[in-house]
This record gives C-alpha cells, structure tokens and sequence, in this order.
C-alpha cells in the first residue's frame, strides 16, 4: 500500500511537477509584486503628504507675506495721513504768519506816511537852494542846507511830525544850536538857529504839540539885515540826504 502510494505520488510529480512549480512561481512574483507595489503606495503617500506639508507651508509663507504687505501699507497709509495731519497745521501757520506779516507792512506803510505840519508861522525869507551856493556878501557865497522862514526871537518852536530826538547841539557855523528829530518812515525833520536854552534832549519822544525850543540867534556869520530873526528848518530823508521842505511844509514868500 505504501509503495503504491508513494509511487502514485511520483508519478503525480512527474506528470504535474512541472504546474506545480510553476504556480509556486507565480505566487511568489505575485507575492512580490503586491510587496512591490504597497511600497510604491506608501512612497506615493509619503510624496504628497510632503507635498501637501510643502504647499501648507508655503501657504503660511504667502499668508504671513501678505498680512505683512498689508501691515507695510497700513503704515505707510498712517504716514501720509500723520504727513497730511501735520501738513495742515503748517500751512495754517504759514498763513497766519504771512497775515501776519502783511499787518506789519501795512503798519509800517501807515506810519510811513507821516504828514509834516509848519514848526512855526512865519514867511519864507530863503528858498530851497540846496547844494547850490548862496550869495551872502559881496566877496562870500555859502551851500546853505534847508529854507529859512521868518520868526522873531523866542518864537516857540514845534515838532513838524511825531518822532524820537536824535541829536541836541551844535551844527555848524552856518546853522547854530540845533534840533534832529527820526520820524517813523526814517525821514528827519531838523531844527537850526534855536536859543541855547532846548526844551528836549536826545532820546526825548515829541509830537506836533511838543515845543522842543525857541527862536535864537545862534548863527553868528550873517548880519541881522540878511536874514534877521529866523528860523532854519531842514528836511533829510530815510538815506539821510537832503530835500526841499517846500514839499512838505506850505510856507510862502513875504507879500
């Protein structure tokens, strides 16, 4: 029986051997290809979910960009608002300070028109002959600066204008005891051939009202029967040079 058996099983392997190994075989290339390919799953899973953890964190990366593009643009908007914000109250000021300037012109050009009035009244006893000379005696000629306008002694003496003194003495030998006044346009108004006794001195603030001397004889050179008692009355404008009262003071010649 066992022979029998044992030669029945020879001849099934000899027969079917060949199948037998074959399908072996194919289990195994099966078996390895099943291996094969759940290892090229999980390689594939494993790629996207390093893909998928690449796009999240480039997602955060473009999301932190933009919040910070967004920040960036936010601050510059608050600049250019804190530049605008700052910017209006400058331009106020700029103008309140350009107002305020053309006040001051405007002030400066109302006190510049000072109108003069005659210091004393009397006739015009010379005219305004500056820098031309002057005949006073028959061998003497002399640049004389000013009109002289007859006024006897101890004629009080007005300011022509508001103004400050500048200056309380002694001119020149052709104008004797004198009186300068500043006026606010800078123009000066000046006083010659006064008493040595002057009501005001240097610094002194007067005004059309404010007698400031006398009448004098303090200009020794000219005979009384020349120009007789008078009173020497110069203009200067704000350069300090000379110009023709007449054009400021309405005296006339003796009728």
């Amino acid at each position: 029986m066992d022979k029998n058996y044992k030669q029945i099983v020879k001849d099934f392997f000899r027969k079917e051997g060949f199948y037998i190994v074959l399908f072996i075989c194919l289990c195994i290339v099966a078996a390895v290809g099943t291996i094969v390919y759940n290892n090229s799953l999980d390689t594939n899973s494993q790629t996207d979910l390093e893909v998928n953890e690449d796009s999240k964190e480039q997602a955060s990366l473009n999301k932190d960009s933009s919040e910070e593009e967004n920040n960036r643009k936010e601050d510059n908007n608050k600049e250019i608002d804190k530049g605008v914000s700052t910017e209006i109250p400058n331009a106020e000021r700029a103008e309140a300070k350009n107002n305020k300037t053309n006040e001051s012109s405007k002030a400066v050009a109302a006190t510049s028109e000072v109108k003069f009035v005659k210091p004393v009244e009397g006739a015009l006893l010379r005219g305004y002959t500056y820098p031309k000379p002057v005949k006073i005696s028959e061998n003497e000629q002399r640049t004389i600066a000013g009109i002289d306008v007859e006024a006897k002694l101890g004629t009080d003496v007005k300011a022509a204008a508001e103004g400050v003194v500048e200056n309380v003495g002694k001119g020149s030998e052709q104008e004797g005891i004198c009186i300068l006044i500043k006026h606010a346009n800078g123009m000066k108004t000046k006083y010659c051939n006064l008493d040595s006794k002057t009501m005001v001195k240097k610094g002194d603030k007067v005004t059309t009202d404010t007698v400031i001397g006398k009448v004098g004889q303090s200009v020794k050179i000219f005979g009384d029967d020349y120009f007789k008692e008078y009173l020497n009355i110069q203009i200067l404008n704000a350069n300090n040079e000379q110009v023709d009262p007449l054009k400021y003071l309405d005296y006339k010649n003796k009728q």
